[in-house]
């Protein structure tokens, strides 16, 4: 029967059953000695491993020996080495692993003082280290803000202004949506901007609107501070120099402002402002003699469709100026009228017989307009898309005139209507029911 030849007791690998032969071939035969002379030099070769290892620690070296390799099951490749080959390797388990206490007691302990040997680090663990991401320790960055915090909508609380600003008109803009708009009055508005462009608001225009109410002066001639501010009702001098609106820091009451300049006087009242149009009634004085003016009318005379003046004509009784309409503002001290919104085109007729004294645009803001003398009354008819009278025309009631339109300062189509009885402009639905 064969038998299976001998492993070299010093082969690495006890598992592998690869005979060893000698020069003719034949299976060697066993050296017992070669296994003690290698027992020995592994004797010799841990003892002067642990002597190299104290003279390390005593010197304060801080270089390490290297950790013999070991297999997955962290047995090292030593013991695997010089255990026999037909010794199987003996399993070690966690509670063998944990050192006893009498074992603890004869382990070498540090030396206390002594430096302590840190494990080195591959380049291979390093180079991984470094190629992952730094992540963020200690929780978000309160300085940061998310984008999704911000909020689009957020609104700003009212603060104070400290400046003059300019304020781009928009269509639809009135002097009083304006005034609104900054909290001030209108009068303030107009105090502040060029009188004659308050009745034409052009779209793109600009306004300067004050800080709070009050009258820009722009400076002509040889009056001082303290009579400036004296003609505008303010009686101290000082708080048109001190308000942080002027730059008139180390001027006096007695100081005349430079030409030109604009100044700015907080709590100052202007002139009283009529904010319509005029209308303009002249009279043949009673007379009626040969070369006495007749009695005549006109409208908004600086306006390009003003008639100028014209005979008062004669009126009748009223009617609605649309039909199919929708009431989307009254009538208030601002707003001297009513607003009747319709679709564009829709017919507007004569509210009452009488004379055409204005037919085309008008600066004030009404667009294309048509203005009726009726006896002491006139009616306005603003925002039109077509004007179908011309001036002079004598018109009755119920007559078509124009269309609905959203000309001039106006937010949509719509017809705005005015009664005017001896310049007094009241509410048109005490005279005709809307």
């Amino acid at each position: 029967m064969f038998q299976e030849p001998p492993v070299q007791p010093d082969d690495t690998r006890p598992t592998t059953t690869v005979p060893v032969v000698n020069a003719e071939g034949l299976p060697a035969s066993p050296q017992p000695g070669g296994s003690r002379w290698l027992g020995l030099l592994s004797v010799l070769g841990a003892f002067g491993f642990t002597a190299a290892t104290i003279l390390v620690l005593l010197s304060g070296g801080s270089t390490s020996a290297p950790a013999p390799e070991s297999d997955n099951n962290g047995v090292s490749v030593a013991q695997v080495t010089a255990a026999p080959s037909n010794t199987p390797a003996p399993t070690i388990t966690p509670s063998e692993a944990e050192p006893t206490a009498e074992q603890a007691d004869t382990q070498p302990q540090p030396v206390i003082g002594m430096p302590q040997i840190v494990p080195t680090m591959d380049g291979s663990t390093l180079v991984m280290l470094l190629s992952e991401p730094v992540a963020a320790v200690g929780g978000p960055n309160p300085e940061l803000i998310s984008r999704g915090s911000l909020d689009p909508f957020t609104i700003i609380p009212d603060r104070p202004r400290n400046q003059i600003i300019e304020y781009v008109i928009e269509r639809g803009d009135t002097v009083y949506t304006i005034a609104q708009k900054f909290g001030l009055t209108q009068e303030s508005i107009a105090w502040s901007n060029d009188r004659r462009q308050l009745w034409t608001l052009v779209p793109g225009s600009i306004l300067y609107i004050p800080p709070v109410d009050g009258v820009v002066h722009i400076v002509a001639g040889e009056d001082t501070i303290d009579e400036i501010a004296d003609f505008y009702g303010v009686e101290d001098a000082l708080v048109v120099i001190d308000n942080e609106f002027n730059q008139l820091r180390g001027y006096t009451p007695d100081t005349t402002p430079p030409s030109g300049m604009r100044i700015f006087i907080p709590g100052g009242t202007g002139e009283n402002i009529d904010w319509a149009p005029p209308v303009v009634v002249t009279s043949g004085g009673g007379g009626s003699g040969p070369g006495a003016p007749p009695n005549t009318v006109s409208f908004d005379p600086s306006s390009p469709g003003s008639c100028g003046a014209q005979p008062i004509g004669a009126g009748s009784g009223w009617v609605r100026p649309i039909n199919n309409y929708t009431v989307t503002r009254g009538y208030a001290d601002w707003h001297p009228g009513i607003d009747l919104a319709a679709n564009p085109g829709t017919p507007v007729f004569a509210a009452n017989s009488g004379t055409v004294i204005f037919a085309g645009w008008s600066n004030f803001g009404y667009g294309n307009a048509i203005v009726i003398s009726s006896g002491p009354f006139q009616t306005v008819y603003a925002h039109l898309s077509a004007v179908n009278v011309r001036c002079g025309n004598t018109v009755v009631a119920g007559q078509p005139i124009g269309g609905v339109g959203s000309t001039g300062n106006s937010s949509g189509p719509h017809l705005h209507f005015e009664i005017i009885s001896n310049g007094f402009r009241g509410n048109p639905t005490a005279t005709i029911a809307f």
